[in-house]
């Protein structure tokens, strides 16, 4: 494990960085999963180097654009493109500075981070491949967005808790609607899809599905790389 900053932002590394593949996985610094167990559970974990990327505020840099709270006073300030931004700068860094050869670099988000992630890839062709876990597709004017905006990556990998439209907040309730608005729209773009609905609500085996979401994708580039 190696902690890097790159301008005011911490940046974990687990994993060599001589591997075929890397994964930018979004965690809230203020309350970060597991984002090491998550790393160990992975098969596949000797080719991919995952980086940890602090998020400062969970709401405002997630968040393509600003919209009113749902809950509470915090709304969303809007500032996903500042954070794309960053993340691009650090890569373009990051390559050059560790002679880093792949270009196979995954994003991984959960809740507003896998809204930030489907929302990202509209913006930027440099994430081959999303994991979209539990995301925010509720957002304000998402789904209108999606559907006038092309995504540029491989693969998309989205799942959601079954429970998780029983939610007492009106916005959040809508996240099924949503979440399915959201595949029809890929599959019309012709991107290749994985989705799935878990069992449980929006925090139940948070890791366990980003773990699952992951490794579905590393097992599609091992079955892509075989052909």
């Amino acid at each position: 494990m190696k902690m890097i900053e790159f301008q005011n932002r911490k940046y974990t590394l687990l994993g060599d960085t001589r591997a075929s593949t890397f994964l930018m996985y979004l965690i809230d610094e203020s309350n970060p999963e597991d984002y090491n167990q998550i790393y160990q559970k992975l098969s596949d974990r000797n080719q991919v180097c995952m980086i940890a990327v602090a998020v400062h505020d969970w709401q405002g840099e997630l968040s393509p654009w600003s919209a009113p709270a749902i809950f509470g006073k915090h709304g969303f300030a809007g500032n996903a493109s500042l954070l794309l931004s960053e993340l691009e700068r650090f890569w373009d860094w990051f390559q050059s500075n560790y002679h880093v050869e792949t270009d196979q670099l995954y994003l991984c988000g959960y809740s507003l981070a896998g809204l930030f992630a489907i929302w990202a890839s509209s913006q930027t062709n440099i994430f081959k491949k999303v994991v979209a876990v539990s995301p925010s597709v509720w957002y304000m004017n998402f789904v209108d967005y999606l559907e006038q905006h092309l995504i540029h990556t491989n693969k998309v990998y989205l799942s959601l808790g079954d429970k998780e439209a029983n939610a007492k907040n009106k916005a959040m309730a809508t996240v099924k609607v949503c979440f399915e608005s959201v595949i029809q729209i890929l599959q019309k773009q012709n991107i290749p899809l994985t989705y799935e609905y878990n069992p449980g609500n929006h925090f139940q085996d948070v890791e366990l599905r980003i773990t699952k979401g992951i490794q579905s994708l590393l097992l599609g580039s091992r079955e892509e790389e075989k052909q």
